[in-house]
């Protein structure tokens, strides 16, 4: 298991904690939406910060150990001066200064979509057809898993960009407790597939 899996995890759990709470408010009469709200962008964020702390992961220890770095990786523009930085440092200091380099290139980039997580992983896993290896292993077609995962992401961009207000009604759209269990276990799926599968 990864560190970023490690991290993942406890983020994830989060998303139960507020399925708990909402549970718990319900039984005793009261509607607490907003809960499963947050488990719709708490659930997205934690995948999108597992990949990219994949992507440090992985490409640092890749580097480090002498492992041909991906074609994609290699293709990736840096700043001169972690240049400068890499090629000035001690052997040590070399990898510390290559995952800063890599942390800096991901940071503010996104990884919530399906061809966003598949075009991250490419930084440190050469396999060519991702989806279609990773929805293989979760028993599903490559349309079926990137679309549940889509939807996801449209409903998390719903949240954080509409208030998640239907435009046509001017009502809040519906949320309910088994699409949200549905999402977390989707996302907690895709990463376990992913971290199971990349090298």
């Amino acid at each position: 298991m990864t560190a970023a899996k490690n991290n993942f995890e406890s983020h994830i759990q989060q998303c139960s904690e507020a399925i708990e709470i909402y549970e718990y408010l319900e039984k005793i009469g009261y509607s607490a939406d907003f809960g499963l709200r947050y488990v719709w962008v708490a659930s997205i964020s934690a995948l999108d910060h597992y990949v990219s702390e994949l992507i440090v992961e992985k490409s640092t220890e890749q580097f480090a150990n002498g492992i041909p770095l991906t074609a994609k990786l290699l293709n990736e523009g840096v700043p001169l001066d972690a240049v400068l930085k890499i090629n000035a440092a001690s052997p040590a200091q070399t990898i510390v200064e290559f995952r800063n380099s890599v942390s800096n290139m991901v940071r503010y980039r996104t990884f919530q979509k399906a061809d966003d997580v598949a075009d991250g992983l490419a930084f440190v896993w050469g396999q060519k057809q991702k989806w279609k290896k990773i929805s293989a292993t979760m028993g599903a077609t490559p349309d079926q898993t990137k679309a549940t995962l889509n939807a996801i992401a449209y409903r998390r961009d719903l949240i954080v960009h509409n208030a998640d207000y239907n435009e046509a009604s001017g009502a809040l759209f519906d949320c309910d407790l088994a699409d949200a269990k549905n999402a977390v276990s989707h996302i907690v799926a895709v990463v376990q597939t992913i971290d199971s599968l990349v090298p």
